[in-house]
């Protein structure tokens, strides 16, 4: 994949060019040449994106486009951390701003995985951690070792082989709704906003709305409702410009990390004795609850729940427990002999297939009966769906009905996490019913084969540099912790 040209400096190298730039060229400002690489335009137009002038004055796009870039990698992935780097927008020799916009993080971050693997953060899509950075996080941790409580800090466990089922992407909104309870945080707001009634953080830009507390006001009456309005209130502000779907959110479940039993028990038993109180629902109690650490966010609240069965990809996802046991239990419930021994949502193997004898061992998940036909309409993993005899399938788990229940999730926003991907820490792929039928233990390499991985490219570079400087870091923690414990002893 071509990503422009490869600079054998860095950053810090190009103003030093630039100068020596302007003094060879000195002579020769007639004589059109990029800055960055010094070559003419036989490598292609030049532009003058600045107020520079001599030597400085002309730049390739593909050039430029290549140093907003590098301003880039070098950044974290996560949106709270990120600054809005001046140089991605801004002359680093004149200060000027650049006459041509530059691409958005998110346009950046999407060109570095390519979009085929860009438009695989979807719902129904996983993300699972690669060999490779799985190995350098257990590498970390056996250097945690000596660091009590440092390895739970970092949350590695969470991401060691962790297959992620992307379960919601929701649009961002462009709003902010800010409830305030104090004239004192009104007043701070009031300080942030200045009389422009904007501010920036990051990459965004908000305004203050006619809307909330300030309903109705018209625009240039704004600032003056603001210096009136008094606590408690809630006023909501929205982004100054133009959107992408950067700011998408997106949660997702791991699918690895069972959990014995439920963080919050209490919980559990009352959602199961609502569902059995109601008319029609007294066998719900047979319901197969199989709890898992979603992720990092929440870990103590249950947030998603999946139920196998019903139509299209094969199973369904809810955030209501109580809702989930009454789904499970609706489609494991038996309607009548036809049917046989099998419940909607049971995994089931195929068997005694003549017609297609190579489907035979084939396990998949019984979606829904047709009494009208007599069979059982049952999605494989390769994502066929087939309709089968119930003599044709051997009922597995879930008879009763069967409920993942995930406590906590894993949140990225859409840019920040096409970042972690250009990395290579993660890789992509739709999912299938096999990524629920199996074990536990066997998702991560049920992936085998399936992964798309975004290609060698900056953002790999600037990674590698970086988790250098934490191994070097957790190295000296170690020592500092050994030489400790020397002096106690």
């Amino acid at each position: 994949r071509d990503y422009g040209i490869s600079f054998g400096v860095r950053l810090s190298d190009v103003a030093t060019l630039g100068a020596y730039s302007d003094r060879v060229m000195g002579d020769e400002e007639d004589e059109k040449v990029c800055r960055y690489c010094f070559d003419g335009e036989d490598d292609g137009p030049l532009i003058s994106p600045c107020k520079c002038s001599g030597g400085q004055k002309y730049v390739h796009l593909k050039c430029l486009r290549q140093w907003q870039r590098m301003c880039l990698v070098g950044q974290p992935t996560h949106p709270d951390f990120y600054d809005r780097d001046p140089r991605h927008h801004l002359c680093n020799v004149c200060k000027a701003e650049f006459t041509c916009p530059p691409p958005t993080r998110h346009e950046l971050m999407a060109a570095l995985t390519g979009p085929e693997i860009a438009a695989l953060i979807d719902e129904r899509c996983i993300i699972a951690a690669t060999g490779a950075f799985s190995v350098e996080l257990e590498r970390q941790l056996v250097q945690m070792a000596a660091m009590p409580g440092f390895e739970r800090r970092t949350g590695y466990r969470h991401w060691i082989r962790g297959v992620f089922l992307i379960t919601n992407v929701k649009q961002d909104d462009g709003q902010q709704v800010l409830p305030l309870d104090s004239d004192h945080d009104l007043q701070r707001v009031r300080l942030l906003l200045g009389p422009s009634l904007e501010f920036r953080t990051q990459e965004k830009c908000y305004r203050l709305a006619a809307s909330h507390a300030l309903a109705g006001v018209p625009p240039e009456g704004l600032a003056e409702a603001l210096a009136q309005l008094r606590a408690p209130c809630t006023i909501c502000l929205v982004h100054a410009e133009a959107q992408s779907c950067g700011n998408d959110s997106v949660a997702a479940v791991n699918l690895t990390r069972p959990l014995e039993r439920a963080p919050d028990p209490g919980l559990v038993v009352a959602a199961v004795a609502r569902v059995c109180a109601k008319s029609g629902f007294g066998g719900a109690r047979h319901v197969q609850l199989q709890h898992f650490i979603g992720g990092p966010c929440d870990e103590d609240e249950l947030v998603t729940c999946i139920v196998l069965g019903g139509g299209g990809c094969g199973w369904t996802v809810l955030p209501d427990l109580e809702r989930a046991i009454e789904l499970a239990h609706t489609r494991a419930t038996r309607r009548g002999e036809a049917q046989g021994a099998l419940g909607g949502g049971q995994i089931v193997r195929l068997v005694g297939l003549q017609a297609a004898p190579e489907l035979n061992g084939e396990v998949g998940v019984a979606l829904r009966f047709e009494p009208s036909n007599g069979r059982w309409l049952v999605r494989l993993r390769s994502g066929d769906g087939k309709k089968l005899k119930p003599a044709n399938l051997e009922g597995l788990e879930g008879g009763t009905g069967r409920v993942l229940c995930f406590w906590g999730d894993a949140r990225w926003t859409r840019t920040q996490l096409l970042g972690e991907i250009a990395k290579r820490d993660w890789g992509l792929c739709h999912a299938n019913v096999s990524d629920l039928t199996c074990s536990h233990a066997d998702r991560w390499g049920n992936l085998n084969g399936r992964l798309a991985v975004a290609p060698e490219g900056e953002m790999t570079e600037s990674y590698a540099r970086e988790m250098e400087v934490a191994r070097t870091t957790i190295q000296m923690h170690s020592a500092e912790v050994e030489e400790d414990d020397e002096v106690d002893i």
